[in-house]
């Protein structure tokens, strides 16, 4: 385990080399398993502002609850709103990737709120709001992806918060009470849906939710208009059955 010396010594080094991706891989293990868990979160807030990509946060899960609680008293004492919801956002992301762990409900318990007492930001930060309550959120944040979806003015949030929902079923709502309590949802917002990226993603949200093959992967990327409104035709078709 490397001391915080010797990770300060090897940052250094690395961005002298302008962050070499095998090195900056090795890097990113070296912090993970280290106990400089503050360290760790400054290099990340540094890679945030700085508008860089360098994935130092993709090994702070490793940091366990140690890092989990850490990231909390930092959301506790942050006053700038962006850093608050970047935070936010990578708790939400650890806690993800932690399903299998014992205390993975009381942490999504506990970022919840934390959640949507922001969620009348900018519309960018809201976006990762919504992501992140697809991660972490229970059948009470149902109704708020649903009126995302339905409602807001940015069609990236609306898209957002389709796949959202669909993530629920694969974080902490069944699949069985999904597909009731969205089921004329999606019909609603897939029939009226004008941008064809976020409807496209509305389609393949309520496709993996309801088991069915509308539309691909591809087709939503490509924002191929025709092979949309097809599948907009097959989904609202399913949807709207009894």
């Amino acid at each position: 385990m490397l001391s915080l010396n010797d990770l300060e010594r090897e940052y250094l080094r690395l961005k002298k080399e302008n962050f070499q991706d095998g090195k900056r891989i090795k890097f990113i293990a070296n912090l993970g398993a280290s106990d400089e868990i503050a360290y760790h979160y400054e290099l990340i807030c540094k890679e945030w502002q700085e508008g860089r990509q360098l994935n130092f946060e993709s090994s702070f899960d490793r940091h366990g609850v140690a890092g989990l609680e850490f990231l909390f008293e930092r959301l506790a004492k942050e006053s700038d709103q962006k850093l608050k919801i970047e935070t936010i956002y990578l708790i939400a992301q650890i806690l993800t990737k932690s399903k299998h762990r014992d205390f993975y409900t009381a942490f999504c318990d506990r970022l919840i709120p934390q959640i949507t007492s922001f969620l009348e930001t900018n519309d960018a930060l809201r976006r990762k709001l919504i992501i992140a309550l697809g991660w972490v959120g229970t059948l009470e944040q149902i109704d708020i992806l649903i009126s995302e979806m339905l409602n807001s003015k940015d069609s990236l949030c609306r898209a957002w918060a389709a796949a959202s929902l669909m993530q629920m079923s694969f974080h902490r709502v069944s699949q069985a009470i999904l597909r009731d309590k969205t089921k004329a949802a999606f019909l609603q917002g897939i029939s009226s849906e004008k941008e064809p990226y976020a409807c496209a993603v509305m389609i393949e949200a309520a496709q993996n939710l309801f088991g069915k093959k509308w539309i691909s992967s591809s087709t939503a990327q490509n924002q191929d208009s025709e092979k949309i409104e097809k599948a907009r035709k097959m989904a609202v078709r399913f949807l709207g059955k009894n």
